[in-house]
């Protein structure tokens, strides 16, 4: 039910108080409680109109490698990424199921790191990235239990958007595909990152609740809602899979 709806069928409870829709709502009659309330529903509870469109969705994987799934292996592990790998690996079966592209992106540093932009070590998540810059990120290790198959794509990235100086766009404007699923790890960096490059793109995105993970809940939690909000509709695993089944 659209916000709309909602405000007419509230409005015409028993007992509710009549307020205007938006649509009605003269301009210059909006208070800071109605648009505050109204901004909060939408994070909440807001619903993108974007659906999983029969043969031309795709799945995006993102950075479920070895540098953020490998227990213990590195400084950027990211624990839930690892707990969710049995889930993506039933999103990634369904898309193979129904014959659809399944695009793993991976972080990579070459070309004597000068592919990498100088700024992601000036911030904090970066301080670790001089001390390990020999060992982490040099080659594509995405995780044994996810390892693509031969019908799969695999694309490099260099920073947190999978679009960003990368082939992506002409791969899936070659696949002919107009939505994106999104999966892996971190929601509030790389996955979200990706996510708004592709809604700028103009691809329709689902983003999995539980198939992208961070290191703070809280973070994640906060991601889904501005995500949810303003740039795509936010689905569950099983949500996915039965609309890739229907």
């Amino acid at each position: 039910m659209s916000m709309t709806e909602r405000s007419i069928s509230s409005a015409s409870a028993p007992g509710a108080t009549s307020e205007a829709p938006p649509t009605q709502r003269p301009l210059g009659g909006f208070s800071e409680e109605w648009v505050l309330k109204r901004a909060r529903q939408q994070y909440t509870d807001g619903q993108a109109r974007m659906d999983i469109e029969p043969g031309r969705t795709a799945l995006l994987v993102i950075d479920m490698i070895d540098e953020f799934v490998k227990p213990n292996w590195s400084p950027y592990w990211v624990p839930d990424a690892t707990r969710q790998v049995p889930t993506i690996r039933r999103v990634v079966d369904a898309f193979h199921d129904a014959e659809l592209p399944v695009i793993f992106l991976a972080y990579e540093v070459g070309v004597q790191g000068r592919n990498f932009p100088i700024t992601e070590t000036l911030v904090p998540i970066g301080e670790d990235v001089a001390t390990y810059a020999t060992s982490i990120l040099q080659e594509v290790a995405i995780f044994d239990d996810l390892a693509p198959q031969d019908r799969d794509l695999v694309v490099l990235k260099h920073c947190y958007s999978g679009f960003h100086g990368t082939e992506l766009d002409l791969v899936v404007r070659g696949l002919d595909i107009s939505t994106l699923v999104i999966s892996g790890t971190m929601t509030n960096f790389c996955c979200g990152a990706t996510a708004r490059e592709a809604f700028w793109h103009g691809y329709k995105v689902v983003f999995g609740s539980d198939i992208n993970s961070t290191d703070d809940p809280q973070l994640h939690d906060a991601e889904l809602q501005t995500l949810r909000r303003g740039y795509a509709r936010i689905m569950n695993s099983d949500e996915i899979i039965d609309a890739l089944v229907r």
